[in-house]
């Protein structure tokens, strides 16, 4: 781990250091007791990003303004219709990462980013990683929703970056078992990154066990995604001996906030890369702090699409600390309900993200109708192997499982304005 950890900034000092900078730096904006220099540097790369957009992209081109304020509030569904008039002519695609989400209420997105921005993701990765007590090169096991096969470069990428990823739709008793033999074996401590529905999972899994089967040391664990409960929270530690540090994040701008220590509910705002805003339901009013509303954010790096005044498409609540630090006390993200298969067993409902490997959809929504009955409402104008889709489905629904396809126009917002990718209208 620690020879990894070596190579990592040896490789890093090669190319002039960028990445170690890039983390100082963060460090700094998130750490510094002088919030008047911290704001000062947001105030200038804010400054620098706006007056980038207005001169480069066709959607912002010649836009007169005073203040963030100025700018409109944007979304995927609106930047994925007009997707060239927001990306910069100052970039070439071919030299910029490709950054894709499911979309956390079912509706698929992906955008350019630069490498400026690539590097900070990484150095907000790696500077909010370590507060869970994670360093670079330590074992990883990574529990989320994963491709059936991968490639042979990213089987490389997981090699060297000494993580094992594991797939959340293994999970059955004899997963989890197998899983635990696996990580038993090793000699070193273990780091874990995944969704809080695979600990609870696990967790249960153990409650049935007359032993406790765990013999690995766990160094780390950080949750993605969902909402951490009690519970989970509570035989996470119990089991692990580790409480979990909760993450608020997406593939499309990173790390947006993380729950510092664990006797802390409260998720630090990561203002070294963001601009947040809580704004009305309804209309695009900024809230005081201390109200409910819709997190807007400006992306302080990403130069190649810019994002500003981006709603993310989730709730939340911020308010500022004593130093005057912003975190957000509460974040209601994507709502889906549970999905059982024919036999009356939960499985997992991040089995609507592997609708993603049947094409692009600018929504989707998985509906189980009945005890054997699922439908997936589609809104894309491309050709779906209908016929595989369902066969893959059926692995994990049941061979008795009913399964219907309807292509749609558009799926309905809930009042929250947001949709729901899974829906549940028989277990409820």
């Amino acid at each position: 781990m620690k020879l990894r950890r070596h190579i990592f900034w040896m490789l890093d000092r090669f190319k002039g250091s960028s990445l170690k900078k890039t983390c100082q730096y963060t460090k700094d904006v998130l750490e510094v007791k002088d919030r008047t220099w911290a704001e000062a540097q947001n105030a200038k790369q804010l400054k620098e990003l706006l007056n980038h957009a207005t001169k480069t992209t066709s959607f912002y081109k010649d836009k007169n303004y005073k203040t963030l304020r100025d700018f409109p509030v944007v979304d995927k569904n609106l930047i994925r219709d007009n997707f060239d008039m927001f990306f910069s002519n100052k970039f070439n695609k071919k030299g910029c990462k490709v950054a894709s989400t499911s979309g956390s209420t079912g509706s698929p997105f992906s955008l350019y980013q630069n490498k400026e921005k690539v590097y900070k993701i990484k150095a907000d990765n790696i500077h909010l990683s370590s507060k869970s007590n994670y360093e670079i090169g330590d074992f990883l096991v990574f529990i989320k929703i994963w491709p059936k096969t991968s490639s042979l470069k990213l089987k490389l990428d997981f090699l060297l970056k000494n993580i094992m990823p594991w797939n959340i739709l293994n999970l059955s008793e004899e997963d989890i078992s197998e899983l635990i033999a696996k990580l038993n074996k090793r000699k070193t401590s273990i780091s874990f990154v995944g969704y809080p529905s695979a600990f609870e999972k696990i967790c249960k899994y153990l409650d049935t066990l007359d032993e406790h089967p765990i013999q690995f040391k766990t160094k780390s664990i950080i949750t993605i995604s969902e909402t951490l409960n009690t519970y989970t929270k509570k035989a996470t530690q119990k089991y692990f001996g580790v409480v979990p540090l909760s993450r608020y994040s997406n593939n499309e701008t990173g790390i947006m906030a993380q729950q510092i220590n664990s006797e802390d509910l409260k998720f630090r705002i990561n203002d070294s890369s963001y601009v947040m805003e809580i704004l009305a339901l309804n209309e695009d009013n900024e809230l005081p702090y201390g109200e409910s509303g819709r997190i807007v954010l400006t992306d302080l790096y990403n130069f190649a699409t810019p994002l500003i005044r981006y709603d993310t498409g989730d709730i939340g609540v911020m308010e500022l600390d004593e130093k005057g630090q912003p975190f957000f006390t509460e974040i209601s993200g994507r709502k889906v309900d549970q999905l059982y298969n024919t036999k009356g067993s939960l499985i997992s409902s991040h089995l609507s993200l592997r609708l993603l490997d049947y094409g692009k959809f600018k929504q989707f929504q998985l509906v189980q109708k009945s005890k054997i009955e699922y439908h997936f409402n589609l809104n894309t104008d491309q050709f779906i192997d209908e016929t595989r889709l369902i066969s893959d489905y059926k692995e994990h629904f049941g061979e008795d499982a009913i399964i219907k396809i309807n292509y749609v126009d558009e799926i309905p917002l809930l009042a929250s304005g947001k949709r729901r990718e899974v829906v549940n209208e028989f277990y409820i």
